[in-house]
């Protein structure tokens, strides 16, 4: 019992006097990861600001059958004028095959 108090107050000096002489070290060390976490916050907040208007397939179809009528035979995630989006395939009630894209960052909808 007593060699085991003994180990641990060694123990405990031996890191208290490395910690005040690696103090200056550990103080730029937390400084710079504060820094850096804060700069990745900021990453993430400018991120935020290009949210996704369309932020799912069924919301896709949803916007598609608004403004076209017919059958959906399939959709599925695309590239849309470079941003992510959804291409839709529908079939008309005159039995026309046609497909509409959605852009998924403005929310357009168009046939192709």
């Amino acid at each position: 019992m007593k060699l085991g108090s003994i180990l641990i107050l060694a123990t405990t000096l031996v890191i208290g006097s490395l910690l005040s002489f690696t103090g200056q070290a550990a103080s730029a060390y937390l400084t710079s990861a504060a820094t850096s976490s804060m700069s990745i916050a900021g990453q993430s907040s400018k991120q935020g600001n290009r949210q996704l208007k369309v932020k799912s397939r069924d919301h896709a179809i949803q916007l598609v059958r608004r403004q076209y009528p017919g059958k959906v035979l399939k959709a599925q995630s695309s590239q849309v004028n470079g941003h992510q989006g959804y291409r839709v395939k529908m079939l008309s009630s005159q039995g026309v095959v046609f497909y509409v894209s959605v852009d998924a960052q403005t929310g357009s909808v168009r046939r192709n």
